[in-house]
């Protein structure tokens, strides 16, 4: 009778935990692209063409993802078709060059809740805003100058901008690259230094503009206005989390070890390893979903790190899990149901949950 109850315990508690007693399989598929190219044509699913790395990327209401491709801003809707919005050297599928405005920011994009696109240009260290219909205006940053100025947003400096992300009331944060820091950009258009204190010499936590950091350029906010930042060094890799009063601790993996390279790396908080991180994104419930060179990664709210897809070998294979394999990954989004859309080398590969 005691074995028994003993086992009913241990259902109630997988069950009201959220535990499952089997491991999650996330099965990968190529939905536009191919494994190899280097031409811009647009098309459907494997009929269009990717000029170079994808990169990052970021998706609407409408599932229609976002793409920066190289010089050219390309969207992709639930169908798969794939079409250029701007950007030079693009054609259609019967090789006529399609005539669209120059992209004006290639290195970070976000989008709102009412459709405008953000995309960040390190070369001008200057942000733009593209509305649904197209028009294009300088959205913070002055076009060609070097700053850390914090205020308006049109009057603030930034030195190369790169990742940008978006929290869920509309305010935005920005990976000031050379200037070592987060910056925010609050919904009344005033910007403000989250944390780093300008210097990129090394990681350390601390608060605010005590903090330091290594490398920014992967950042992703959860529903609690929790910032998380990729740092990547020569020694080790960890994600850094911001909270929203600018405090700066270690969330996964250490920077002090040496990078993962091999598939038995999962583990909790400092204990996990990672390869070069490349891209972040945060799904419905507050997981961190992180993009390493050649593996997808999931982090919870709790630290808890485990491989979803891919593994160490640098290729391309569409299978289930760490059979799957990934060439570079430069981008990820999550769509409605919460599938994971993957920008990888010269395509967009599909994560679906089984």
């Amino acid at each position: 009778m005691q074995k028994n109850f003993n086992i009913i315990i241990i259902i109630i508690l997988f069950l009201t935990t959220g535990y499952q007693l089997t491991a999650q399989v996330w099965n990968v598929t190529t939905i536009a692209g191919w494994e190899e190219d280097g031409k811009t044509i647009d098309g459907k699913g494997q009929k269009a063409h990717f000029s170079s790395r994808v990169n990052n990327s970021a998706i609407d209401t409408k599932n229609h993802l976002y793409i920066i491709d190289e010089i050219c801003l390309r969207e992709m809707d639930e169908e798969t078709n794939v079409t250029t919005l701007f950007g030079v050297g693009a054609t259609d599928d019967k090789y006529y060059t399609i005539n669209v405005p120059e992209l004006v920011g290639k290195d970070g994009i976000c989008i709102d809740k009412a459709g405008n696109l953000y995309v960040s240009s390190g070369r001008d260290h200057a942000i733009y805003k593209i509305t649904p219909d197209k028009k294009v205006e300088c959205f913070a940053g002055e076009e060609g100058y070097k700053g850390k100025d914090d205020g308006n947003r049109l009057e603030a400096g930034f030195y190369n901008p790169t990742a940008l992300c978006i929290d869920k009331t509309g305010n935005m944060y920005v990976a000031d690259t050379y200037n070592g820091s987060i910056r925010k950009i609050s919904t009344d258009g005033k910007v403000t230094t989250l944390a780093g204190n300008g210097k990129t010499e090394g990681f350390k936590p601390g608060l605010g503009k005590e903090a330091q950091f290594r490398e920014i350029r992967s950042i992703a906010v959860d529903s609690k206005g929790n910032v998380y930042v990729a740092q990547n060094d020569y020694r080790g890799t960890c994600i850094a989390k911001i909270s929203a009063t600018g405090v700066v601790s270690v969330f996964v993996g250490d920077i002090n070890e040496s990078a993962a390279t091999a598939a038995n790396d999962d583990g909790t908080g400092k204990a996990a390893r990672f390869m070069r991180i490349n891209a972040l994104a945060v799904d419905s419930d507050d997981n961190l979903i992180i993009g390493e060179k050649t593996r997808v990664r999931k982090a919870t709210p709790a630290g808890v790190v485990t491989t979803l897809a891919g593994n160490e070998t640098e290729d391309w294979r569409d299978a289930a899990g760490t059979k799957a394999m990934f060439r570079n990954i430069g981008g990820l989004s999550i769509d409605s149901s919460g599938s994971i859309l993957v920008s990888d080398q010269f395509c967009i590969r599909k994560m679906v949950k089984q």
